[in-house]
């Protein structure tokens, strides 16, 4: 026979091949059966059975010895991830038993193992001997790869997916650095499995040279925990991660316990979690854990970069016609001079918000904060003392409407009224109880003009005035929650730009701005925004780097504009009458195919109204660049131009191919304090990838083989 065909015929002959288990199915140029009722079949030989896939040039079966007989090349496919290609083979029984001469066994399009011969046994192992086992590319020329595992035999268990060597002998370029008597390893297919991860080698000032070797323990199929030893010159270290999704959220835990040179003889500990649970009726519960035995315990090993750190606890549900939010937070400062008599270690937070019809909005709220001081010192600049505990009951209710007039001019209106009932201890300044009330009202006309110009750019000129009027009852109290005031385009209509409730913006203003947009045909986006404040009556606690001091505010100027090139670029200036820069803030962005960077500045006068007696001005950097398609190279900075000093700077290269990703870092930190050390920081990690999920070898570019 010349043709392809299924041979329903060969039932008759070679029924335990066929019908064992699986029917099977021939497809091949060239069927015959001689006299010995030997079946062969020859050209583009195909057979199906199951989940298993054979082609080859040439097979024979026997019917008395149930033996199939294949010459290669021949490939065989079980199921979607392993592809067994060899030379020879000798299967029975439903292909699942047999020895391939000549093997090569493929997972995932990731990991091969090539072997002298191979054994199936019972469709579930795969025996190797004589092995070499790789990820990386493997050149014609006979170069040996970056990496490979040598052993004397493997077995591949399909169901469990894992790889067992023994006498195994890890080899780079071709040179043993590692043997071991016994090695397992998950397949590429194997998504969580306990076992030892890729150690991370890392090296500081600070802590010394040192190893991290994790090993991941798999506690169910929703948990499962990482002990990583980390073992320095100057450190002893245990860091334990413990993670588990329920059915409602999860919980993510990481605990860090040393025994170190540089606090003596305690033992530090610290502890990193969060969690999220959908529960009852809509509502989410979040927690946020953040502690440590020593402070700067955790920035010394790099485990978080905060000086300030917060234990919360929040209940939130947010509906179409209302809004809840409850939260408690504990914080403990690591800044030098913040301690519990200047800075609140407790607070609260519980708010609720409905709408009240379609342009009416009613908030409740209640706040308060605890710094468990006994301290009754008199109050310092700002009005706040040592030690005062405070808590405030507000209500507030917010009525907005816009009517579309002629000629596309849109009316606005707000009108605000509030109640507020204080509780302050501890200070003799201030009475226990105080009660406050204020009001606001504002009216405003926007007037859109758009353009579409011949190009397709879309331009849209808005100018917007507001007259408002803001009036509160008279009430001394501590300022604490607006210290701070920062003026932008977010809050140039708004009826308090104070950030806190125990400032109201008083008197009777303007406040003037003026909004350009284009959206362009290529990509092209920008705008620009100018405003002012213009203040006819009312005497406000604004400090002068808020730019909003005085009878007239500072001019507010601030822009954007993105290129369909890969130009990102934002940012915001205050300039007084004299245009002389009260605050400004740039960021800068550009990306290509190879070239990643990102740069902020920031300036900000000095203002010893927030403790700031110099001017303060900082640039920070970050870049990366791709010199090929597996090489990459990261920088970053930060610069002080207050002290002219570096900061912060720091390199890495990043190496990844097909078979493996090598990452080396070095960073340095200046800056130091009373809590915080400065350092040098080396960091080396290695993966070999190919094994467990995640890695995605197979699709990454392979290396040279040049």
């Amino acid at each position: 026979m010349t043709a392809r065909f299924f041979l329903f015929a060969c039932l008759l002959v070679v029924p335990s091949f066929l019908v064992a288990q699986d029917a099977a199915t021939l497809i091949a140029d060239r069927v015959s059966v001689g006299e010995d009722r030997v079946l062969r079949a020859e050209g583009n030989v195909e057979i199906f059975q199951g989940t298993t896939r054979v082609r080859a040039s040439r097979i024979s079966y026997d019917g008395a010895g149930d033996t199939l007989l294949i010459e290669g090349p021949i490939e065989l496919r079980d199921g979607e991830s392993t592809v067994i290609l060899a030379d020879q083979a000798a299967l029975s029984e439903g292909l699942r038993n047999g020895i391939l001469k000549g093997a090569r066994l493929v997972l995932d399009q990731q990991l091969q193992l090539a072997a002298v011969e191979m054994q199936r046994i019972e469709g579930r192992f795969t025996q190797g001997y004589r092995v070499a086992a790789t990820s990386c590319h493997v050149c014609e020329s006979g170069r040996p790869p970056l990496w490979q595992i040598r052993a004397k035999r493997v077995i591949h268990d399909v169901e469990e997916r894992q790889l067992y060597f023994d006498e195994a002998q890890l080899r780079v370029m071709g040179v043993p650095v590692l043997y071991t008597p016994h090695l397992r390893l998950p397949d590429p297919t194997l998504e969580r499995a306990s076992g030892v991860l890729f150690p991370v080698f890392e090296t500081s000032s600070l802590l010394g040279w040192g190893v991290k070797i994790p090993y991941f323990f798999v506690l169910g199929d929703h948990a499962d925990l990482t002990v990583t030893p980390f073992l320095t010159t100057k450190t002893r270290t245990v860091e334990l991660r413990y993670r588990q999704a329920f059915q409602s959220g999860d919980i993510d835990f990481d605990v860090f316990v040393s025994d170190d040179e540089i606090t003596g003889d305690d033992i530090e500990i610290g502890i990193l979690g969060k969690g999220v649970f959908d529960i009852a009726r809509g509502y989410t519960l979040r927690f946020d854990v953040e502690q440590e035995s020593d402070r700067g315990y955790l920035s010394d090993y790099d485990y978080s970069d905060k000086d300030r750190l917060d234990t919360a606890l929040s209940l939130a549900r947010t509906r179409a016609g209302d809004d809840t939010f409850i939260e408690l937070v504990g914080i403990r400062s690591l800044r030098d001079g913040e301690g519990t008599d200047t800075f609140p270690a407790l607070l609260f937070d519980a708010r609720h918000a409905a709408r009240l019809g379609a342009y009416g909005l009613a908030t409740f709220d209640f706040q308060a904060h605890y710094r468990g001081s006994t301290s009754t010192a008199d109050a310092d600049a700002d009005g706040v003392s040592d030690g005062l505990d405070r808590a405030r009951l507000g209500l507030e209710i917010d009525w907005r409407r816009s009517f579309l007039l002629r000629h596309g001019f849109v009316f606005e209106t707000k009108a605000q009224a509030a109640a507020d009932l204080f509780l302050l201890t501890k200070d003799p300044a201030f009475d226990e109880s105080l009660t406050r009330s204020r009001g606001a009202a504002a009216i405003g006309l926007r007037w859109p003009l758009a353009r579409l110009s011949e190009t397709g750019a879309l331009n849209v000129l808005e100018p917007h005035i507001q007259l408002a009027f803001s009036d509160a009852s008279a009430a001394t109290l501590p300022n604490e929650a607006s210290t701070r005031v920062e003026f932008d385009e977010g809050n140039l209509f708004d009826l308090n730009r104070f950030p806190g409730q125990d400032r109201v913006e008083m008197g009777l203003r303007a406040d003037i701005g003026l909004t350009w947009r284009r959206k362009g045909p290529m990509g092209w986006d920008s705008a620009l925004t100018l405003g002012r404040v213009e203040r006819f009556s009312g005497d406000n606690d604004f400090t002068a780097s808020s730019g909003l001091s005085g009878d007239n505010s500072d001019w507010l100027i601030s822009g954007s504009l993105v290129t369909g090139d890969g130009v990102d670029i934002s940012g915001r200036v205050l300039l007084d009458d004299d245009l002389s820069i009260t605050k400004s803030g740039v960021r800068v962005g550009y990306s290509n195919a190879r070239f990643r960077v990102s740069s902020a500045y920031a300036y900000l006068n000095a203002d010893p109204a927030e403790d700031r007696l110099v001017v303060a001005s900082e640039l920070a950097l970050a870049s990366e660049y791709d010199f090929s398609d597996t090489l990459t190279g990261a920088a970053d900075f930060r610069y002080d131009f207050t002290t002219q000093a570096t900061t912060e700077a720091g390199l890495g290269l990043r190496y990844t191919n097909e078979c493996v990703e090598v990452a080396l870092s070095v960073s340095r930190t200046f800056t130091a304090s009373s809590n915080v050390s400065s350092s040098t920081d080396f960091g080396l990690s290695v993966r070999l990838r190919g094994f467990g999920a995640g890695n995605q070898a197979g699709r990454v570019r392979k290396a040279s083989c040049g």
